[in-house]
């Protein structure tokens, strides 16, 4: 994968798959193992960084219809 190359979540979430099932194979060589957990690893990173982004972006409906930004702390409060 390239580096600018942008991939979705879930496309990142199949691609893991793809990469855990090769890694599972018997005959799989130790250079290609490395690899594939080295791109697994990258993979994940990725995600991790989208993820906390789309957390950052929730919103919340509140009682009277609008929508605000949802912060951690509202959990605490309900």
């Amino acid at each position: 994968m390239k580096k600018n190359e942008e991939i979705s979540i879930e496309g990142s979430f199949e691609k893991l798959e793809e990469i855990l099932k090769n890694m599972q194979r018997d005959d799989i060589p130790l250079e290609e193992a490395f690899s594939c957990y080295e791109e697994g690893m990258k993979l994940v990173q990725g995600v991790s960084g989208a993820i906390d982004r789309v957390e950052k972006k929730v919103m919340k409906l509140s009682g009277d219809g609008t929508l605000t930004e949802f912060e951690a702390d509202d959990m605490t409060k309900e």
